[in-house]
């Protein structure tokens, strides 16, 4: 396996070399051009374009620099997880290698190894390991100690010291063809970007056969069962990991809330799912020369000649640590910030999540149809006599399942192994013609609706809302516009998921109002809308946008009660990265 290492070093030093070279002719060729101009801006201007050259040079070999390895989560020690560290040290010895120095608990699925080598991997340094708690909780034992023996498999064969520097020269690489973008027309572009496709490339398939050989040590040290069921399941734990974190735990931020137990729910999420996760076919997709690892089939095919074992740990891995409760709290509090949010437990979390979530959708359906009615709030009772009205489908169906709560006719079911959902009291879902109905709003739509309604235990008239104002709450901001003018009025807007917010200030500033933005945009949304002279504006009180000018900015915006708002951008105001963009598809 050192011929790996070599070529990983013949690769970068030849990289370096190629850079050395070019800009040693570029200072040669430079010098004797340099030398024959007499035309003093000439010269400048060429001394100043051989100086961003070697600059872009400096600059590539800065990755170069040892940085030091910084791990995330929590560590393991020896107290912490002693049939871990067991484990591991009877794995080092099986393959006849030293365990790491240090082992981390990590928030995600999966395990990694790094040593802090020097001298391109040829000098060793200290080892870490990374595992991840979501691995532990899903895994068996034995499971566990396959995917570890794959992991020290890596360190025997100084995967864990090369990786550092192909991970050093691939940012070194990157930053140089920074310097040349793909569209340039120049040689010196053509040139780096040739060498690092060949550098890229022929990592990518000694990537690949590390991988394989480390499945093999995996089936030899597990046996052919453990290692084909760890592999399956490995592939698949970051997917279930991200579905549990956007449909379970994500939903709650949006109103204030977390679970107080993030790790628990993935433990229930992932029990109801155990049996469709082992039966889950695997994906058959062709391979790709820029791949890192093989596809899983190929894996799991190649894994067909391990041996079988009998003893097989079934236990859960979970159980190397001393404490999984005590690391599974230290863990989610080194990694998750969930602020102020109300912490519920999952008896109660997804319900109350469910709840407040419709609530909003349904108040946004009210103001509209009080919009449209032009009464102060808003009633399934009035939609009925409005046809065609301009109300959101989402914030309709939460008003109707609401509606139908509070009616007794529909419950909440949270399901791990689905999405939480409304159903009606035989377990079917709310037929969605209804909603069509109510919005076309003609007399025979209206009939049939009023009748679904009525089924449904749900009186029209007492169905209502809307009668408060969309607040500005917490709602994400996503750009900003620095001294611009509101109706003639200086000042900076800030640009929300919900809405716009001007807040006045003075005429002119130094820095063409970029801290006083920066410092608007730090607040909570709801905050700025509370300071003296400020504008709220939500989006959905949008009757109409009139633009005059793209750059800068100048638009007219009409709300539905018919007062009118100028927006004026100025060419000296300072934008917030794509906050033009961003202005421009809102007022869309």
């Amino acid at each position: 396996m050192r011929i790996g290492v070599v070529k990983v070093v013949f690769l970068v030093v030849g990289f370096y070399a190629l850079d050395t070279l070019i800009f040693l002719l570029l200072a040669f060729g430079g010098g004797f051009l340099l030398a024959g101009i007499d035309n003093v801006p000439l010269f400048i201007l060429a001394a100043l374009g051989l100086g961003l050259l070697f600059g872009a040079g400096v600059v590539a070999l800065l990755p170069m620099r040892p940085v030091p390895f910084v791990p995330k989560g929590v560590p393991l020690y020896r107290d912490d997880a002693p049939e871990l560290w067991a484990t591991l040290t009877e794995l080092a010895e099986t393959i006849g290698t030293r365990p790491p120095d240090q082992v981390w608990l990590t928030a995600g699925p999966g395990a990694s190894v790094v040593e802090e080598a020097r001298l391109f991997g040829l000098k060793p340094g200290r080892r870490f390991l990374s595992i991840g708690l979501p691995t532990l909780q899903a895994f068996t034992r034995a499971q566990a100690s396959a995917v570890l023996a794959h992991e020290f498999a890596h360190y025997a064969q100084l995967d864990g010291r090369t990786s550092v520097t192909g991970y050093r020269s691939h940012v070194a690489v990157a930053r140089m063809l920074d310097r040349f973008p793909r569209s340039t027309i120049n040689p010196l572009a053509w040139l780096f970007r040739g060498y690092a496709r060949l550098f890229v490339l022929t990592q990518r398939v000694a990537s690949r056969r590390r991988e394989y050989g480390a499945d093999q040590v995996m089936g030899r040290i597990a046996g052919r069962a453990a290692a084909h069921s760890a592999l399956r399941l490995h592939a698949r734990l970051g997917e279930e990991w991200t579905r549990y974190l956007s449909v379970h735990v994500g939903p709650g931020a949006d109103v204030g809330m977390a679970p107080d137990d993030l790790y628990g729910g993935f433990a229930g999420m992932l029990e109801a799912r155990r049996e469709r996760l082992a039966t889950m076919d695997e994906p058959i997709r062709p391979p790709s020369r820029w791949d890192t690892h093989p596809p899983t089939a190929e894996r799991l095919w190649a894994l067909d000649t391990a041996p079988d074992k009998s003893d097989v740990d079934e236990r859960p891995a979970l159980g190397l640590l001393a404490d999984p409760v005590r690391s599974a709290a230290r863990l989610e509090e080194a990694s998750f910030d969930f602020g102020e949010c109300r912490r519920l437990p999952w008896d109660t979390y997804p319900r109350e999540v469910a709840l407040a979530r419709l609530k909003v959708d349904a108040e946004a359906a009210y103001r509209a149809i009080a919009r449209a009615s032009g009464q102060p709030g808003g009633s399934l009772e009035a939609l009925l006599t409005l046809p065609g009205a301009d109300v959101p489908e989402d914030g309709l169906t939460a008003a109707i399942v609401l509606a139908a709560l509070d009616a007794g006719t529909m419950r909440f079911v949270h399901r791990w192994d689905d999405e939480p959902d409304f159903v009606l009291a035989d377990g079917s879902f709310l037929d969605f013609d209804l909603v069509e109905d109510l919005l076309i709003g003609e007399p025979e739509h209206a009939a049939r609706a009023r009748a679904a309604l009525a089924r449904l235990g749900i009186d029209p008239a007492a169905a209502n809302g809307g009668t408060e104002r969309l607040s500005p709450g917490e709602a994400p901001v996503i750009g900003g516009l620095a001294s611009v003018k509101f109706d003639d009025r200086p000042g900076h807007l800030v640009i929300t998921e919900r809405g716009l917010i001007f807040s006045p200030g003075p005429e002119a500033e130094a820095d063409s109002g970029k801290d006083a933005l920066l410092a608007l945009m730090a607040q909570a949304p709801f905050a700025v809308a509370a300071r003296a002279g400020a504008v709220w504006l939500p989006y959905e009180e949008f009757s109409h946008v009139e633009k005059q000018r793209d750059i800068p900015l100048k638009a007219t915006v009409t709300l539905y009660n018919g007062v009118e708002h100028r927006i004026h951008a100025v060419y000296t105001g300072y934008v917030h990265e794509k906050s033009h963009e961003t202005i421009l598809r809102v007022l869309r």
